[in-house]
Parts: C-alpha cells; sequence; structure tokens
C-alpha cells in the first residue's frame, strides 16, 4: 500500500500547489499599493512631470522625469519587476546642455515611446546653466534614442535654438511620437517663442526624421498668424501622423484679459510622414482663458483617435463672476480624424472642483485608459489643498466609459511643492496600458514638508483583469516556480510508485 499512499500525497500535494500557483497568476480587478520611484533625499528635491511607457517586448517599465530644484536634468528609471523596484537609466543628456527644467514652469520637460520593437524614445528641451534672463537663453530640442530599454542612449539635437533671436531660440514643451511599427519614423513637436516681448507669434512645431532619431528635417509649423502651443502628436498604424494644438493670439493678450479671444482647439494630420499637413479642422471651440493644450492617442489596430483636455465648459470663462470649474473633456473619433464624436466629460464627480491634465493610453486589445489629477475629495480651493488620481476606461472606441476609480493609495497635499504654488511645474498624468494592468506615474509630496517642500515620483498599478497561468510571458516567475515545484513533486510521487514495486519484486525473489 506504500504505492498508493506515495501517490495519493504526491498528487494531492500537486493539486494544493497548482492551486496556489492558479490563485497567484491570478488578479482580481484592484489599485495595487503606490510606489516610490525616485531615491533622491535631497530635502530640496522637486521630481517633476513624470512619464511612464511598457516596453512591449518584454514588458519592463520606463520612466523619465525631471528633478526642477536639484541638478534639473531628465533623468530615466527602469522597473524589471512590475513596479515595484527602480533603478536608474542610462543618461540622456549630453555636455554641455545638462538643464532640462530652465524657469521650472510649465512642464513638460520629456516625454517617452516605445515602438513595437522595443525601441525608446524620448523628446526633451536642454539648455546650459546660463546666468541670464530665462526668456534669453536659447533652448535645443533633444531626441534620445536606446535599443536596450533605457540603459543606455545615443542623443541628437532635433533643432538648435538660435542664440540672440528669443523667438526662435525659446523653446520649450517637446512631445515624442513614433511609428508603432518602424522604429525609423519619429516625430518631436515643441512650442517655439515666448509669451513677453515677443516679436513673432508662438509657433507649434513638428520635426520628422526617418534615420531613427539621428537627423531631423526642418520643423514644419502647424499654426495660422494667431499661433499656438506645443502640439499633442500620435501616429496610427498606417504610419499617419495626427497632431492636435489649441491656438493663441498674436500680438499675446495675457490669458484671463477680458478682450482675450477664444482659444479653439485644431486638429490637423500628415500622410507624407510630417513633411506637411492637410486644413486645420476646428474641433473644440475652446476658452478665452485656455488651460493647457490637448494630448492625442491613435488606435495602431485601428481607425480610432482619442483626444482630452482640462477646460471650462463655458467658452467666455472670464470676469469676476464666473464660477465654473476645470473638466475632463473628451473627443474621439472612429474613421481616422475625418469626423468627430460629440464632447463628453470624463469625471463623474457632479461637484464644482477642478479635474485637470489628462493622460491617455492604448492597450494592446483596443481599451482606453484616461487618467487625471482630481480635486474631488479636497476640501479647500484648487491647488492649496488634496488632489488624487482618478481614471476611467472605454472599450468600445470611446462611446461610453467605466465610472471612475481612484488610483492614489493617499491625497497628494498641493500646498508642498511645485506642482502649483505659482510654479506649475507639472504635466499630463503619465499613463500606459497592457492588457491585463494600467500603470500610472505621479509627483507626490508625501514625504515633503512646509519647510523643505519636496517631491518625489511614484507609481501604482491598475490590475484589469485574470493573468492565465499558462500565457507564457503573461505569468509571473513565482508562478512557475510554483508549477516547476508541483511537476517535481508529480515525478517525485511516480518515482515512490516505481520503487515500491521494485521492492516488491525483489521481495518475491527472495522469498522464492
Amino acid at each position: 500500500m506504500i504505492w498508493r499512499a506515495a501517490l495519493t500525497v504526491g498528487v494531492s500535494m500537486a493539486l494544493i500547489i497548482v492551486s496556489t500557483a492558479q490563485a497567484l497568476g491570478t488578479e482580481s480587478p484592484a489599485v495595487k499599493a503606490a510606489v516610490q520611484v525616485t531615491d533622491d533625499v535631497g530635502p530640496l528635491r522637486a521630481h517633476s512631470s513624470p512619464q511612464i511607457a511598457v516596453n512591449p517586448t518584454n514588458g519592463e517599465l520606463v520612466i523619465v522625469e525631471a528633478n526642477v530644484r536639484g541638478d534639473r536634468a531628465c533623468t530615466t528609471r527602469i522597473s524589471l519587476d512590475d513596479g515595484r523596484s527602480w533603478f536608474r537609466g542610462g543618461d540622456i543628456m549630453q555636455e554641455p546642455y545638462l538643464d532640462c527644467t530652465l524657469g521650472a514652469e510649465y512642464g513638460p520637460y520629456a516625454t517617452l515611446n516605445f515602438s513595437d520593437d522595443g525601441t525608446l524614445y524620448i523628446g526633451f528641451v536642454g539648455s546650459e546653466f546660463l546666468n541670464r534672463a530665462r526668456d534669453d537663453t536659447p533652448r535645443h530640442i533633444f531626441v534620445a534614442r536606446s535599443d536596450d530599454g533605457g540603459r543606455s542612449f545615443r542623443t541628437s539635437m532635433a533643432f538648435e535654438g538660435p542664440e540672440g533671436n528669443r523667438d526662435i531660440g525659446f523653446n520649450k514643451g517637446p512631445v515624442i511620437a513614433v511609428h508603432p511599427t518602424d522604429s525609423s519614423k519619429v516625430y518631436v513637436g515643441w512650442r517655439q517663442g515666448v509669451f513677453r516681448n515677443a516679436k513673432e507669434k508662438q509657433k507649434s512645431n513638428v520635426a520628422a526624421s526617418t534615420d531613427g532619431g539621428r537627423t531631423f528635417r526642418p520643423p514644419v509649423d502647424l499654426t495660422d498668424e494667431r499661433g499656438g502651443d506645443y502640439p499633442g502628436l500620435a501616429v496610427d498604424g498606417a504610419g499617419t501622423v495626427h497632431a492636435v494644438y489649441w491656438a493663441r493670439v498674436f500680438p499675446p493678450i495675457p490669458f484671463g484679459d477680458p478682450s482675450s479671444p477664444v482659444s479653439p482647439i485644431y486638429y490637423r494630420r500628415s500622410s507624407d510622414g510630417g513633411a506637411s499637413f492637410g486644413e486645420p479642422v476646428e474641433i473644440d471651440p475652446g476658452n478665452a482663458d485656455a488651460e493647457r493644450p490637448p494630448v492625442i492617442a491613435a488606435d495602431p489596430s485601428s481607425e480610432a483617435l482619442y483626444v482630452a483636455w482640462s477646460s471650462y465648459a463655458e467658452q467666455r470663462n472670464l470676469g469676476d463672476d464666473f464660477n465654473g470649474d476645470l473638466e475632463i473633456f473628451f473627443l474621439a473619433s472612429s474613421d481616422g480624424g475625418d469626423s468627430w464624436g460629440n464632447r463628453l466629460v470624463l469625471n463623474d464627480d457632479g461637484s464644482n472642483v477642478n479635474q485637470y491634465l489628462p493622460g491617455l493610453a492604448i492597450a494592446p486589445d483596443g481599451r482606453l485608459d484616461v487618467a487625471w489629477y482630481d480635486d474631488r475629495l479636497n476640501p479647500a480651493e484648487p491647488e492649496t489643498g488634496l488632489q488624487d488620481v482618478f481614471v476611467t476606461s472605454s472599450s468600445d472606441q470611446g462611446r461610453t466609459f467605466s465610472p471612475n476609480v481612484r488610483i492614489t493609495d493617499r491625497s497628494i497635499d498641493r500646498t508642498i511643492g511645485v506642482w502649483g504654488n505659482n510654479i506649475d511645474s507639472n504635466h499630463n498624468m503619465g499613463v500606459a496600458s497592457t492588457e491585463d494592468a494600467t500603470y500610472f506615474a505621479w509627483q507626490d509630496s508625501r514625504n515633503g514638508d512646509p519647510v523643505a517642500q519636496a517631491e518625489d515620483i511614484y507609481m501604482t498599478k491598475f490590475v484589469r483583469r485574470s493573468s492565465a497561468v499558462a500565457s507564457g510571458a503573461g505569468a509571473s516567475p513565482l508562478v512557475w516556480a510554483v508549477v516547476g515545484a508541483a511537476g517535481a513533486l508529480l515525478l517525485a510521487g511516480a518515482a515512490l510508485v516505481i520503487a515500491s514495486r521494485v521492492n516488491r519484486r525483489s521481495s518475491r525473489a527472495r522469498l522464492a
């Protein structure tokens, strides 16, 4: 009976371990605990404007961010274990242009994007550490490329800001876009020009590269005589470049001035690799007191386009009696930009509080995730109290959305740090998506105090659905270790059966 007992024990243990493995490999929808990404301990640190991306070839995570009160460099962070731990990646900046946060206000300072072959691109602005007025310092546009997931980079200058001409030399807000299946085709957009004492309009520039970011063509300005701001950029599966931006006015009028005109949002696209763009199409009337420019995402597997921004419902949102609040607005096109649906409001709080700076991400299965900073849990005025991160999702190309989900595990105190407080060093929410999860990165003041006002980068993930144990790369190493142990026990049980039979035969032979 030994062999039966051995077999029973082996099978029972295997079933227990396989069940454990399945439990480990299967997670219900849930938001995981927040993880600190940056390891800086400087008391005056101010890590800002993080953006996050997932390497499509191996699932590694990469974040780019900037310390605006430290070394003022844009830096990369890499995680190999789904965000549980992080280490610093390769340097993207090059001598002597080591300052990517000059002036500290009005990010972004860097954005990043993967092609489907795992090639990583980061667009950022760089300048020298010059002791002069901010607008007088030439700021250049750079693009860094990595073929090893962010461990090392080759950096090229996409546009050199000239000395002595602030209207061309002052560049900011780089936005990177990459052809999803051809990593040689790279695009970077940015805002060019100054606001104070401007002699030329501010431009919404787009420069294209066909050699993997080594060289770039002269930029194409998307705007008319009014000028604009940095554009949102996306490239679809067919290689069409899609851009959105809102118009400014020239000569500049301060936002909030009663004579300020409404700034509409425009859409343009290029079918010749960014050499030229079609006629601008107004997709939203905009506001007189405009907020940040919109962001855009293109689904590489369909003709779906998505645009999101934070703004007011009223166009003439001016005057002392105006009492509106910022909402997260959304537009979708299912035909590659030929037509656009009705404008939706994505925040479902129903209260008179502000929502800011949405980020977009599309999962490989087409699910759209939209995340933003949100004041709904803030009992005080905007930017003087508490703030959180919320997300909503759509699986039907933006026609309907899920209820808002809170992502932050604790509210962020915006009385501390550079996110607000008349500095406004911030950017659209960092968000990246896989079929099984959505990842978020944000700047957080939980480790700061009213004196030093430190800010750090935090991230988390929202588990979306179960991960099958037998899904190959989708299963964790722990799951496979447990499954392997189960197999070992089954083999051990089989060995015991064979051994027991051999022993019985040997005993019979001796008795004979």
